[in-house]
């Protein structure tokens, strides 16, 4: 790629790590923080979890017996096993290699809290963790907390378990708007919680209001988003779906993804940065996924826009910037950092440049996809003076419209070269118009 794009993604990702890792000024630091406890320990290999302390940069890879202590974000790869305290309660971290879990968690975070009043308290950050009872006899609880719930979970007999995913971004249609002083909030991305008992029962305990659940056949799913908030109801299953069912049987594909994993998993245990930039290297592009993952993951945003501004394939480009939507949807305020750098100084977007990538990174609703309107817009950003725009509209182009993939374009092209571009999309959708529909194999 040419200068061209490492402007839109090395310097503006560059610029986002920065704002979120940069120590505050001595008048602006905020208040020390909570004295860290032991709160579980790791019993998964090596490298499973990567643990990041308040108030510091960066992860540290925590060896296989690991202390894990209250207040630290902890990032796992798929297969990171910890034991409360106490040894009542196991949690693991699993991942969807076949893409079939109703929501697209890339990877599994949370904070573990001093447990006070349960066996284990934790607060969910993203993806999917599954709790079970390891007592020898009687009940377990946990408390999750996640976004403005706090739940208490009861397992109640030994081999009790239970599967919670959770996953944040912004709706199809969302439109993006920079925060103003004195005028209304923002929005916020939208997030979304599944929580299925796989196996006994449970008692859920939701601030006044107390669902029992059990494992198919029988009321085993729980529904919470953050717009309409928890389903009262839980819905009944004859069996468990194919992504939670810890003895469905992976795909091909998904039984190399898994490897490929537990290769990083190993090589990270030897050396966390000789593995990342071999990863990262690497010209299979199962390994550059998960590099680019734990990259977005740990908010090394940094290297990822490096990496983005040389990706050496289409591939790795589509992937980067589904890496950055998926964390621009993770939590608040994320769409608001990156807003704040393109228009800063450094990088020099206009206001209005800058809302523009913002909403092609927000991406396009049912309603804008039935309106020829759309398409216009994107077909003419590819005339753009700004490579960011070029980039995000032939994205969007070539994913919207499978026949457009014959139109050449690569990434950084100078809006010289992106002329015939442009000539070729403005007669494959014609002004008016929608896109053809795909043939039918």
């Amino acid at each position: 790629m040419t200068r061209h794009v490492a402007s839109m993604v090395g310097l503006s990702w560059w610029a986002v790590g920065w704002v979120l890792t940069a120590t505050p000024t001595a008048a602006a630091r905020p208040p020390d923080p909570p004295v860290r406890v032991v709160a579980a320990k790791a019993t998964s290999p090596a490298a499973t979890f990567a643990a990041r302390q308040p108030g510091t940069d960066g992860f540290k890879v925590l060896p296989a017996t690991a202390d894990l202590s209250s207040g630290d974000l902890l990032v796992t790869l798929p297969g990171a096993v910890l034991e409360s305290n106490n040894r009542a309660v196991g949690l693991k971290s699993l991942a969807d290699y076949d893409g079939r879990s109703p929501l697209p968690a890339l990877e599994t975070a949370f904070t573990l809290n001093e447990a006070k009043e349960a066996d284990l308290d934790i607060t969910l950050d993203r993806g999917r963790v599954d709790l079970s009872n390891t007592k020898t006899e009687g009940a377990a609880t946990v408390r999750v907390r996640f976004w403005d719930q706090s739940w208490r979970i009861t397992l109640d007999a030994p081999g009790a378990r239970v599967a919670l995913e959770l996953c944040g971004r912004w709706p199809p249609g969302s439109r993006f708007k920079p925060a103003e002083k004195g005028t209304e909030k923002p929005p916020s991305p939208a997030a979304s919680l599944v929580m299925l008992v796989l196996k006994g029962s449970v008692a859920v305990d939701l601030g006044g209001l107390t669902l029992g659940l059990k494992t198919p056949p029988g009321p085993a799913l729980m529904e919470w988003d953050s717009l309409t908030g928890t389903r009262p109801q839980p819905q009944k299953l004859e069996k468990l779906p194919e992504w939670a069912d810890p003895e469905a049987t992976l795909s091909e594909a998904g039984q190399k993804a898994a490897a490929t994993v537990e290769r990083f998993r190993k090589a990270r245990a030897e050396n966390q940065t000789a593995a990342l930039k071999a990863f990262l290297g690497s010209a299979d592009p199962i390994e550059q996924r998960v590099a680019l993952v734990t990259l977005g993951a740990t908010d090394d945003l940094d290297t990822l826009g490096r990496e983005l501004a040389v990706a050496k394939t289409p591939e790795e480009w589509d992937f980067g910037i589904t890496i950055l939507r998926h964390w621009l949807g993770r939590c608040p305020g994320h769409d608001q950092k990156l807003y704040e750098i393109l228009t800063s100084p450094a990088l020099g977007y206009s206001a209005r440049d800058a809302k523009i990538i913002m909403q092609l990174l927000f991406g396009f609703g049912p309603d804008d996809l039935s309106r020829p309107e759309t398409f216009e817009v994107l077909i003419e950003y590819l005339t753009h003076d700004q490579a960011a725009v070029r980039n995000l509209a032939a994205w969007h182009l070539v994913r919207l419209v499978p026949q457009g993939k014959a139109i050449a374009f690569k990434p950084g092209w100078t809006k010289e070269e992106c002329a015939p571009v442009y000539l070729g999309w403005k007669k494959l959708i014609p002004a008016g118009q929608l896109p053809p529909r795909a043939k039918k194999e």
